[in-house]
């Protein structure tokens, strides 16, 4: 497979640095903070107004040199989006023009999007450069990032600075969302909208997530997860009933820590799946059904170490549904809600109510002939109106996507084609 773990990411390093660098988090439409390392001689520092689409604005960089050596720029996304993927190589629209005030002409990209830096060659002095930022007519709202580094030529550490600056765009900027996707072989993989070149969740463009997961019979996430690695931990049962927690590990992208051994017995369970946060403390919960069709509650504790209460009983005669899918809120009303498929392939609805104790009201139909999917997978908004996706996979490894509306009573539209090839996996959540 081309690019499964670092190629479609290492075009992209740039992002990861600059956004490392703005942790924090600068608010405004452009500003900078210097920032000398440890040792370092000299400064640099950044000015970094706005843009607005269809124009340009200068850019303002600043470097103090105790001796002479090489500046370079990079540009990234900020943590409040997504990083910039394979597919917006041609519609990110923003571009950087050349650099001036240096000695000699400096390298540039042109596209953001691409790793190479503005690179310029300093003498010792101070120096004062420009650069041009122009945004198309129909640039998307980009929060963008910039990272400046200058390396002294005797490989002494040099001076950072790290800038944003925001883009009033035409658009909201989508937030992208990872898939996991399990092969025969045990090997775990992230997919997601924007990462490949090709169609969105290209099954040839994942990133691994680890080869050891073929010894669980269930996987489920808790909440659907972002490509920053934001979301819903993943839940995992082994062949001996044994249930293990394994916890995203953060640093901006989809890792998993070290899983958590959360106890035996759970053998007793036909389903256990994610359910987003159905007790309205903004924490993951968990539920499974019973072999006598009894639904039981597992509300979460925010803490990897212990991830659950006691169970609870919230529901009998559940036997009846072949598949659950939670995590949504799929009726706008900032609670998470489920869906049920029965074994005649009816669709039904579970709206929650935000409360431990009886956390969906009645279930409502919302759809008849699904059982021609094997699998039914939480997503996120990827559409940047407000309302999550559904997506379903058919029994010719077709990856279909159900656009949300926020309507209770039509919560999806039309199913549109997201991806093919996709019956090469036995787990995808």
């Amino acid at each position: 497979m081309r690019g499964i773990l670092s190629e479609g990411r290492r075009r992209l390093g740039v992002a990861g640095a600059a956004t490392a660098l703005l942790a924090t988090g600068l608010a405004g439409a452009g500003g900078a903070v210097a920032h000398a390392a440890e040792g370092a001689a000299g400064s640099v520092a950044l000015t970094t107004p706005g843009v607005a689409a269809g124009g340009q604005v200068t850019h303002t960089v600043t470097v103090d040199a105790a001796e002479g050596g090489v500046l370079t720029l990079g540009f990234g996304t900020a943590d409040d989006q997504r990083p910039w993927g394979m597919r917006d190589e041609w519609s990110i629209g923003l571009t950087v023009g050349a650099a001036d005030g240096a000695p000699q002409p400096c390298a540039y990209p042109g596209s953001l999007l691409l790793t190479e830096q503005v690179r310029c060659e300093l003498p010792a002095g101070t120096h004062t450069l420009t650069y041009r930022v122009a945004a198309s007519a129909s640039v998307p709202s980009w929060h963008v990032v910039v990272d400046a580094r200058f390396a002294p030529a005797s490989g002494t550490p040099g001076p950072t600075a790290a800038g944003r600056f925001d883009v009033a765009g035409v658009s909201a900027v989508p937030m992208d969302w990872d898939v996991l996707a399990r092969d025969r072989q045990g090997a775990v993989r992230a997919y997601s909208h924007y990462r490949g070149e090709g169609s969105p969740l290209d099954h040839e463009w994942g990133a691994d997530l680890g080869v050891n997961w073929g010894q669980y019979d269930r996987l489920t996430k808790l909440a659907p997860i972002d490509v920053r690695g934001r979301g819903g931990d993943v839940v995992a049962r082994d062949a001996s009933g044994v249930l293990w927690y394994h916890q995203l590990a953060g640093g901006g992208r989809t890792a998993f820590e070290a899983p958590v051994r959360v106890g035996s017995g759970w053998g007793v369970y036909r389903s256990i799946r994610g359910a987003g946060d159905l007790t309205g403390d903004a924490r993951d919960d968990l539920i499974a059904v019973d072999g006598s069709g009894v639904l039981w509650l597992y509300p979460g504790t925010g803490d990897a170490a212990r991830p659950f209460e006691a169970r609870r009983q919230i529901g009998t005669g559940w036997s009846i549904y072949t598949s659950l899918t939670g995590g949504l809120d799929i009726t706008g009303d900032r609670k998470a809600d489920l869906i049920a498929r029965d074994a005649s392939g009816g669709l039904w609805l579970y709206r929650g109510t935000g409360v431990g104790t009886a956390p969906f009201q009645a279930r409502a139909q919302i759809g008849t002939g699904w059982n021609i999917y094997d699998t039914l997978i939480a997503y996120g908004d990827v559409t940047a109106d407000g309302n999550p996706e559904l997506l379903a996979r058919d029994t010719a490894g077709v990856i279909w996507q159900y656009t949300g509306t926020g309507n209770a009573a039509a919560p999806f539209q039309a199913r549109v084609k997201a991806a093919s090839y996709w019956d090469a996996f036995d787990a995808i959540l």
